[in-house]
């Protein structure tokens, strides 16, 4: 389902190899109690705090379990960048504001052949959702700031962005979407999503 309002999300933005991790459990015919128990009880995850383990697990089920089988399938038996689009893809459902930013500020400068996003860009945008969302105007300095740092990390994680040699900027890298994936997305009617995978 995707998101419609804007969610202050700060923590366990990507998580890969936790969720391949519970992606191939989950294939191999792993029940939610054993996967439970491997990752807080046997540590799975290697996280020595057990609300982050709680938290990394949480973020990975809430993800595996909005979409069909074959989307777990591909992170458990996908080399990296199948596991990296498809997991940006199970993001992208769940974080309107990345979709948007996507949309307003990558889209955009590739549209005008520009491939570098500053930071004075960046600031520009969120700003902006700060004027046109009540709700994002009511977060806090500290949690606004981390949802800044934590969406533009994700765009890092998933290959989309390349931190620059100049500080604050970053490079925009389109890149082919893995032709097992994006065919998957089409049978499943998640085309629209591509565009904003930078598969354009």
């Amino acid at each position: 389902m995707t998101e419609t309002t804007y969610a202050a999300r700060t923590n366990n933005a990507f998580v890969l190899t936790e969720t391949a991790t519970v992606a191939e459990l989950i294939y191999q015919g792993a029940t939610e109690n054993d996967i439970r128990r491997q990752v807080l009880v046997e540590d799975l995850f290697q996280l020595r705090s057990q609300l982050s383990r709680e938290r990394a697990l949480q973020t990975i089920l809430k993800r595996l379990n909005q979409v069909p089988e074959s989307y777990v399938k591909l992170i458990a038996t996908g080399n990296i960048d199948i596991r990296r689009y498809t997991i940006l893809f199970l993001i992208l459902q769940e974080h309107r504001l990345l979709r948007e930013l996507i949309a307003e500020i990558l889209l955009d400068k590739i549209k005008a052949f520009d491939y570098i996003v500053t930071a004075a860009n960046l600031r520009a945008f969120f700003e902006g959702k700060q004027e046109q969302s009540e709700t994002v105007a009511a977060w806090s300095d500290s949690t606004y700031k981390k949802v800044m740092s934590s969406t533009v990390q994700v765009l890092v994680n998933a290959g989309l962005l390349e931190v620059n040699s100049r500080r604050g900027n970053y490079e925009i890298r389109s890149l082919p979407i893995p032709s097992v994936l994006r065919q998957q997305l089409l049978n499943d009617g998640f085309g629209h999503y591509l565009p904003l995978m930078l598969d354009i």
